[in-house]
C-alpha cells in the first residue's frame, strides 16, 4: 500500500513538473524551430525580430 501510494506521488509530481515546462518554454522552443535566434538586445544586422523568447524577456530574430 506504501509503495501505490508513493508512486502515485512520483507520478503527481512529474505531471506537476510537465506542464510547468509545458507552460514556461514554448515562445523559446518555437523560435528555436524556425531557425531563430534569441537576442536580449536589439537583432543584429540582416535579421529581424518575429517574436519573443524565454517568455517575453527576449527576442526571437530570424535572417531576412
Amino acid at each position: 500500500m506504501k509503495v501505490m501510494l508513493l508512486l502515485l506521488l512520483v507520478l503527481l509530481v512529474a505531471c506537476q513538473a510537465a506542464l510547468f515546462f509545458a507552460i514556461t518554454v514554448p515562445d523559446t522552443v518555437m523560435c528555436r524551430k524556425i531557425k531563430g535566434e534569441c537576442s536580449f538586445l536589439l537583432c543584429s544586422l540582416f535579421k529581424t525580430s518575429i517574436g519573443t523568447c524565454y517568455n517575453g524577456l527576449a527576442k526571437c530574430c530570424i535572417p531576412l
